[in-house]
C-alpha cells in the first residue's frame, strides 16, 4: 500500500516583482539583502539559499536558443543549407551568422528576411 511521506519543509520568498529589470548581479544582491534580513529576524531557520530559474533565448530574436542535434544535421530538409553543422541555432539569421563566424563556417546566402 502506498505511504505518503512529507519532508524537506522550506518557504520560498520571491523578491518584489517590480525589481525584475535588475540584472543578475544586482538581483544576487537583492536576494543577499533578503537572506541577511531572513537570519536577522526569523527564528528556526536552518539555511537560505538562493535559486533561479535559467531560460535560453537568442540574443538577436528572442526566441528560444534551440539548435541543430546530430540527427538533424543528418537530414537535408531540416539544414538551411550545406554548411550547417550540430550546434546550429534554428532561430534567426543573425543567429545563425554569429555562429557561422565565430567558427569560420560561410554565412547564410542573402534572403531579404529576418
Amino acid at each position: 500500500m502506498k505511504k505518503v511521506i512529507r519532508d524537506n519543509y522550506r518557504v520560498e520568498i520571491t523578491p518584489d516583482p517590480w525589481r525584475s529589470g535588475l540584472s543578475h548581479d544586482q538581483m544576487r544582491g537583492l536576494l543577499a539583502d533578503l537572506e541577511k534580513g531572513v537570519k536577522r529576524h526569523v527564528d528556526g531557520v536552518d539555511g537560505v539559499t538562493q535559486r533561479w530559474d535559467t531560460r535560453e533565448e537568442c540574443s538577436h530574436c528572442g526566441y528560444a536558443w534551440e539548435t541543430l542535434s546530430a540527427t538533424d544535421v543528418k537530414n537535408p530538409k531540416f539544414l538551411p543549407d550545406e554548411h550547417s553543422v550540430e550546434g546550429e541555432p534554428v532561430c534567426c539569421e543573425a543567429g545563425i551568422n554569429e555562429f557561422r563566424a565565430e567558427r569560420g563556417i560561410p554565412a547564410l546566402a542573402e534572403t531579404g528576411g529576418a
